[in-house]
């Protein structure tokens, strides 16, 4: 079955300052390249994904148009935005997802992945866990103190998802989520769900805190590189790594 790819790219770097002049971070210079580059490579080397699409707000839409008209993939890159002006009135990560399958009617499964994450890892294991059910991706940071940064997970045997906490005092577990979820087509309806619970729309880790108590939420662990630029220095730290 054919997959479809979301990339997240609405969100307005407020802890970096003045690095981005005004701009998305996901246009930041890494290299010759972006972040944004770099993660839709990741995308189209996945051969079942069919269409890749970019979800911004109206402030950053025009350029990342631009940079759209950059790529030269074996398939385009669609960009649209969720309508919002500022930071105030943004939907949110998991406000955006539902944004999406409402106004796209994506009739395929569905890969959803963070633009400020750079990585090196491939997601075609991914693709293949989440087929059947929710997926959502981890990375081992290798230390409980790092593991209090990040949303925390803990898994059974069969990598399912039996405990979720955000930035947690004392981790459960050294596996982070990295903002990279699967969904069956036949699941996407949670998204919405999940919203019309009054859930939180800005933190994209509460949707698998929330679902993995109702039901099978598969954990799909990445090896590799991974580093989210939200900050400065981990801006400053995907520059050293993926910049040559």
């Amino acid at each position: 079955m054919s997959m479809q790819a979301l990339v997240l790219a609405a969100g307005w770097a407020t802890r970096l300052g003045d690095l981005t002049g005004g701009g998305p971070k996901h246009l930041l210079p890494i290299g010759c390249r972006t972040p944004i580059d770099l993660v839709v490579d990741r995308l189209v080397a996945v051969p079942s994904i069919e269409r890749v699409t970019v979800i911004t707000h109206d402030v950053a839409f025009p350029a990342f148009v631009e940079w759209a008209t950059t790529r030269t993939d074996r398939l385009p890159v669609t960009v649209i935005s969720d309508g919002t002006k500022s930071l105030e009135s943004r939907l949110g990560s998991i406000g955006d997802m539902a944004f999406f399958v409402r106004e796209m009617e994506p009739n395929d499964d569905l890969i959803v992945v963070a633009g400020d994450n750079v990585f090196d890892f491939n997601l075609e294991p991914m693709v293949q866990a989440s087929r059947h059910d929710v997926a959502v991706g981890l990375y081992d940071v290798g230390s409980f103190s790092l593991a209090s940064r990040y949303g925390i997970v803990e898994v059974d045997n069969e990598y399912t998802v039996t405990g979720f906490v955000e930035k947690p005092d004392q981790p459960i577990s050294t596996l982070a989520a990295v903002a990279i979820y699967g969904f069956p087509r036949v699941k996407l309806g949670v998204i919405q769900e999940f919203l019309d619970g009054s859930g939180n729309s800005d933190q994209s880790g509460s949707l698998i805190e929330w679902l993995h108590t109702r039901e099978r939420v598969i954990g799909h662990v990445f090896g590799g590189r991974w580093i989210d630029i939200g900050s400065a220095d981990e801006y400053k730290r995907a520059q050293l790594e993926f910049g040559g």
